[in-house]
């Protein structure tokens, strides 16, 4: 089966440097049902998925990561649908090879039908969540392709070439992993940002680095993101990288992020150079368990003592 309609293959090519929102096949596959998604969910090893739920914490909400404890994947599913929880699936490549290779049959059709588009190093994970849940506003590192499967959702997209929005320094700290990939929001912002309603059997691609944040609506909200590099995206994350680096530990401010010329291929054999040598590792974020889910309090979020919090691991 063609995952991507021929008139649709022919938008691909603006993956990478445009706005994309075309139609796709993905949800005709057999694989998003209840059945499927908790035996999926059953078979995820710890390291690689994430759960996450958002608490208040005076005038805003913040992340929490958690764990899914003793529930089965149903138990979890329907957790999701009665809660406000988020479950991020990794590394299909990894763990889920049929869904990877639909990703990847849908970008080969994509590159085939759009001899200059040339992605690579996909990686794809499976989104579900909440209806009413929210992700918050923020930046990606990669390219990012949204397939939606389930429910409905508003993505509001944000202007990446605004410095406002998006400070140099909140790029670096990102790249460079010292900070979640949330950033500073003014709700004032929302009057520049294009919203986007999602509807099943709708791919959506933003340009590189764009600021984002996302609404569920109604029922259960099922998505597949596929964070992917074009040579551009590649360059641009060296180029931060190294600026990152030369602010922090050099104490020098650069005075450009241009990521086109011979200064952006200097940068880009520093950043690779500089994390070969692990220079800037020290200084990664921690993802500390604050939560789980239990069958004995199902439907509870069971908060965890300070004493009994640990660091989650991801492969």
């Amino acid at each position: 089966m063609a995952w991507i309609t021929d008139t649709a293959q022919k938008d691909g090519a603006k993956f990478g440097t445009d706005l994309v929102n075309i139609p796709h096949r993905m949800g005709e596959s057999g694989l998003f049902t209840d059945e499927a998604l908790a035996e999926l969910i059953d078979s995820y090893p710890r390291e690689y998925y994430m759960l996450t739920t958002m608490t208040p914490q005076g005038e805003r909400q913040v992340w929490r990561n958690g764990d899914k404890g003793d529930l089965s994947g149903a138990e979890v599913l329907q957790a999701i649908k009665d809660g406000q929880l988020w479950l991020c699936l990794r590394r299909f490549d990894i763990v889920a090879p049929m869904y990877h290779q639909m990703v990847q049959d849908a970008f080969g059709e994509l590159e085939a039908s759009n001899p200059g588009l040339k992605t690579f190093k996909h990686e794809s994970s499976l989104l579900i969540s909440s209806p009413g849940a929210r992700v918050f506003y923020h930046m990606d590192i990669p390219m990012i392709a949204l397939w939606h499967l389930r429910g409905r959702k508003r993505v509001w997209v944000y202007d990446a070439e605004n410095k406002t929005h998006l400070p140099d320094i909140s790029v670096e700290g990102i790249v460079m992993r010292e900070t979640e990939e949330e950033i500073a929001y003014d709700p004032e912002w929302d009057k520049e940002a294009l919203a986007i309603d999602l509807e099943p059997g709708q791919v959506v691609s933003w340009p590189l680095n764009a600021p984002h944040r996302v609404d569920n609506f109604d029922g259960l909200n099922v998505s597949i993101t596929t964070e992917f590099f074009t040579p551009a995206a590649r360059r641009k994350y060296g180029v931060y990288y190294a600026n990152g680096f030369a602010r922090r530990h050099l104490g020098y401010t650069p005075k450009s992020a241009a990521y086109d010329g011979p200064m952006a291929y200097a940068k880009c054999a520093a950043a690779l150079a500089i994390k070969k040598l692990g220079l800037t590792k020290a200084r990664e974020r921690a993802m500390q368990c604050s939560f789980k889910l239990e069958k004995a309090r199902f439907g509870e979020i069971v908060d965890l003592a300070p004493k009994e919090r640990w660091n989650i691991q991801q492969a």
